[in-house]
């Protein structure tokens, strides 16, 4: 494949952006009542998060598969949603527009230093719908895409087997 089929490209054009909304803390629990639900990055693992608090009042929500990433302090850290979720005020969830969900999770990760330049506030750094939007990205074809997400897909789930063989031994 040749470099020059890649394209510069803003990430607004590639994917869908949802920012996160809170809803009111007294629709929060942790009994699994309702919606699983992230604020922030504080349970993001290597690639997925988990959950420990939910909500019965659902605000902004991100689909299985959608990429999650952080937009406060700190910027830029993205996991993979692994079910139907309510995305807090910290995060925005990120569809991408033909379905090539793993290069984006990978490309975001890339692109996270490029991100955090965008970063303002004056105690905790954040970026903002049009920060995200209009980020810039080189992105190779589509079908180029979802090879390099397949690829980068399949190495981390032998790093996330090997790491589970580690920790039993």
């Amino acid at each position: 494949m040749k470099l020059n089929s890649w394209k510069e490209i803003k990430l607004g054009n590639l994917c869908e952006i949802t920012m996160g909304q809170s809803p009111n803390s007294n629709f929060y629990n942790n009994d699994c009542e309702g919606m699983p639900f992230l604020q922030g990055n504080r349970t993001f693992g290597d690639k997925y998060p988990t959950f420990d608090t939910w909500t019965t009042f659902a605000t902004k929500e991100a689909d299985a598969g959608d990429v999650i990433m952080s937009v406060r302090a700190p910027v830029g850290d993205v996991n993979i949603t692994p079910l139907h979720m309510c995305l807090g005020r910290g995060l925005c969830g990120l569809k991408h527009k033909e379905e090539a969900q793993e290069f984006l999770y990978y490309l975001m990760r890339y692109n996270k230093e490029k991100l955090m330049k965008r970063e303002n506030g004056t105690v905790f750094g954040s970026v903002n719908r049009t920060d995200i939007t209009n980020l810039e990205i080189n992105i190779p074809p589509l079908d180029v895409q979802i090879r390099i997400g397949n690829i980068l897909s399949t190495l981390d789930d032998k790093i996330a087997e090997n790491k589970k063989i580690n920790h039993h031994l």
